[in-house]
């Protein structure tokens, strides 16, 4: 896994999110509790850096993100969801490809703010694991958004945590959000 030193947020995300359960994690995370996938993923790259973000630096990010993600992601994410299905009696291949050009609106909306985002505070450098700062980071951001960890969610944590940090011991990563 790259670094948040020599890669931009948005490379990150693309190396993370395609390895194998990590975006059904994020998105069981953003659907259940409502978080935004793009703060997850902004955590774990900070925590990569080995920086733990405050309460502060969340508020700063969200500043940033919130604004674009609820007036132009959401609805397009919104959107795409609601045409996975076709929508009878309109052609179904039409209809699919218009999925498919609202889907890459989406993306592209994605990257517009993390573009944003990476611009941002990344909290203080700490001494100590690349896998302690991610979680560290991810808990700060779960406790600000009043999310609850249950057994979903501390499994879907696990795994991210777990294919950011590959050498990180089984045990820490297991035991990081128990």
């Amino acid at each position: 896994m790259t670094t948040a030193d020599d890669s931009t947020f948005w490379s990150f995300t693309v190396g993370l999110y395609g390895k194998p359960g990590v975006a059904s994690a994020l998105i069981g995370l953003q659907d259940r509790l409502g978080l935004d996938v793009n703060m997850l993923l902004y955590c774990c790259w900070a925590g990569a850096d080995g920086r733990l973000l405050s309460r502060e630096d969340l508020k700063a990010v969200e500043a940033v993100a919130e604004p674009w993600q609820s007036e132009v992601v959401r609805p397009l994410r919104a959107l795409r969801r609601r045409l996975k299905g076709g929508f009878a009696p309109l052609p179904a291949d039409r209809v699919e490809s218009y999925r498919k050009r609202v889907n890459e609106l989406e993306i592209e909306g994605e990257h517009i703010v993390q573009n944003a985002m990476g611009q941002q505070p990344r909290g203080e450098r700490q001494a100590g694991t690349t896998a302690a700062a991610i979680t560290a980071n991810l808990k700060a951001y779960l406790k600000l958004r009043h999310a609850p960890v249950d057994a979903p969610e501390r499994a879907d944590l696990t795994t991210i945590l777990g294919v950011c940090c590959p050498d990180a011991a089984a045990d820490e990563v297991s035991a990081a959000f128990a």
